[in-house]
């Protein structure tokens, strides 16, 4: 019964590429996409090529120790370059993220981490395309002459508002988690209602989106122990956060002056 539900949402996902691939094909001529090509590949320091090609070197090293899932090694790839785009601002960060919520779908239920899989379908996947519509209108110079989101900063009030939704919903979709059966329950709620905070909070371009993934990312890792090729991603998604926070945090001044 669950994997008959499972499968109808996915294919219902399935359905949402075609309004966008429309979109970009109706929108984006081979003049338009070089320049967006040339817009995302621009500003970039050789140290973020540096970081960005060791990442990749990991997943695949750990799946050479440990070849447990190819699948899981794809999930990793895509999600590591998906998150060094989003520090650096870059639109295109969605297109990967399309392939790591796919990937990632499928390893999550393996491990019958049902949080997780709800986060997929409910949170990362219609995220993809609400997020790139939202960027592609408030987009900038960064300093180094690439494309990059224009950033913002919560507000006192809107920290309130954040952890108060947080706490609450954390609580309630545990019980949610036991009476399903899931496994790991406490660690799989919390990492679930944090992403979706975390995605939210991205989405409407605010800095402290990062803090929100410090926090998720070393609970992913524990979350995720058995699985090398999984949590030495979020390894990487921990060190890139640490990153992403510093570098949005210069985005947002690029974008009062």
């Amino acid at each position: 019964m669950y994997k008959n539900v499972i499968y109808i949402l996915h294919s219902m996902l399935i359905g949402l590429h075609f309004p966008l691939y429309h979109y970009i094909g109706g929108h984006m001529n081979t003049q338009n996409v070089s320049n967006f090509i040339k817009q995302e590949l621009s500003g970039w320091k050789p140290f973020e090529v540096i970081w960005l090609i060791a990442f990749i070197a990991a997943q695949v090293w750990a799946y050479v120790q440990e070849p447990d899932s190819i699948l899981a090694m794809i999930s990793g790839i895509a999600g590591i370059i998906c998150v060094v785009l989003v520090s650096k601002g870059k639109v295109s960060n969605y297109l990967f993220g399309l392939i790591f919520a796919y990937t990632y779908f499928y390893v999550a239920w393996g491990n019958n981490f049902i949080g997780e899989m709800n986060s997929v379908l409910y949170v990362y996947l219609p995220a993809q395309f609400i997020g790139y519509f939202v960027w592609q209108a408030n987009m900038q110079k960064d300093s180094q002459g690439g494309g990059a989101v224009i950033a913002k900063s919560l507000t006192v009030k809107g920290w309130i508002v954040l952890l108060a939704t947080i706490s609450i919903g954390t609580l309630l979709f545990i019980q949610a988690l036991k009476a399903a059966g899931g496994s790991s329950t406490g660690l799989d709620g919390v990492t679930t209602i944090t992403t979706v905070a975390a995605q939210l909070l991205m989405i409407l371009r605010y800095r402290e989106q990062w803090l929100l993934w410090i926090v998720l990312n070393v609970l992913s890792i524990a979350l995720w122990a058995e699985t090398p090729a999984i949590y030495l991603m979020y390894g990487a998604y921990l060190l890139n956060s640490l990153y992403g926070f510093y570098n949005w945090t210069q985005l947002e001044k690029n974008a009062q002056r």
